[in-house]
């Protein structure tokens, strides 16, 4: 049996904030038989409840090598998707200071999106991921789908010097009418990702540091991540470890990182989440207005269908940026994000809950390393 490894550094005990210890040991056992059994390479968490993290393990091995050390507590790890909460509070705290509004035209903004085919997609169609625009790759399980968030600029312009990573998102018929159906894009977020930067005047990364990372004091968390740190970072395969390295290499011309970039820590992310929970505030900084915080976390759609990964919703919730997909144990109005099947951070603001979680796995999802430690969690809340 694996032993799972504790941080001690906590600032309270699992019955001082109502919450059985013994959901605690069955969550690592559930983690360590899925390690076991190859469907992980590690785990790690953090739990917190009104504020007081009583939770912080982590187990199995950082790299896929066999002679890996162990994953930590505070090891590091690309975070993929979850970076889409950020630039959704990015959004945020734009509408926030009178410098955008939601159903504004994204065409306002991008010179190459004011044609009659994009026109009418909004900033609000890019948030919720109703745009129309091209899903993921494999979003409709096609086998063949084109990464287009893998290019760098100068790959793009080996093809055609006079094309833009922008050109190339819009390119060829949009896949529904914007607001008819909820395609996960992030296509979408680099869109978003370019708008805040024209907007504000600097790169989407370091606006990113400057109004959401440096005022948290999360100073584990990179678009880069610096190469004396290289040997902190949780890596699945070979192309991880060469997506970390090529990090570094990114050029000006290339797509924001808005959908995928970010790499980060247990503890950050939960920066990130309590800053949510708290209003949009954290160890004094404010981020985001109250009110800006319960748009974001609020349903938007309503008899918007989600017929992709092999699903069939007729009616998906979704926020501003946000999952609001929770239909088990967790209270109403618990909204989260997750990165790659690899990652997750989930808030439930009804128990003052926030869960943070690594499964680094070569298998990518699978329901029982997503879905069903989310129930032993909630579980054990009393």
């Amino acid at each position: 049996m694996l032993q799972a490894m504790y941080d001690g550094n906590l600032n309270a005990k699992p019955e001082d904030v109502g919450y059985d210890r013994k959901k605690l040991e069955a969550l690592n056992e559930h983690y360590e038989k899925l390690i076991e059994r190859g469907t992980l390479q590690g785990a790690s968490y953090l739990i917190s409840k009104n504020g007081h993290i009583f939770a912080r393990s982590a187990m199995g091995k950082l790299r896929y090598a066999s002679d890996s050390q162990d994953l930590l507590p505070q090891s590091i790890r690309k975070v993929y998707s979850i970076t889409k909460a950020f630039t959704a509070v990015a959004i945020g705290q734009l509408i926030d200071r009178g410098l955008l509004y939601l159903h504004q035209s994204a065409s306002s903004i991008l010179p190459e999106m004011d044609n009659d085919k994009h026109r009418q997609i909004t900033i609000f169609h890019l948030l919720t991921h109703t745009s129309g625009l091209n899903g993921d790759p494999g979003f409709y399980n096609e086998p063949y789908g084109l990464p287009w968030f893998e290019w760098t600029a100068e790959e793009i312009r080996k093809q055609d010097p006079s094309i833009n990573w922008k050109k190339v998102i819009l390119a060829g018929p949009l896949q529904r009418m914007p607001g008819k159906e909820w395609i996960y894009s992030t296509s979408a977020y680099a869109l978003l990702g370019a708008i805040i930067a024209a907007v504000s005047g600097k790169s989407y990364e370091q606006y990113i540091y400057d109004e959401i990372l440096q005022p948290l004091g999360m100073s584990r968390t990179f678009f880069t991540v610096p190469e004396a740190m290289h040997d902190e970072v949780c890596v699945t395969s070979s192309w991880q470890e060469e997506e970390l390295s090529r990090s570094n290499l990114a050029s000006d011309d290339d797509p924001p990182k808005a959908g995928n970039g970010l790499y980060s820590t247990l503890d950050d992310l939960w920066i990130f989440g309590q800053m949510m929970l708290n209003g949009g505030q954290y160890n004094g900084k404010r981020i985001l207005s109250p009110r800006a915080i319960q748009l974001q976390t609020t349903n938007h759609l309503h008899n918007v269908p989600h017929q992709g990964w092999g699903s069939n919703h007729k009616n998906y919730p979704y926020g501003l940026g946000w999952s609001l997909e929770h239909y088990d144990l967790c209270s109403k109005g618990t909204y989260s994000h997750e990165g790659f099947g690899h990652s997750g951070l989930y808030i439930d603001p009804v128990e003052q809950l926030v869960f943070v979680f690594f499964v680094p796995s070569q298998q990518g999802y699978t329901h029982e390393s997503v879905l069903l430690p989310r129930s032993i969690v909630w579980s054990g809340i009393l």
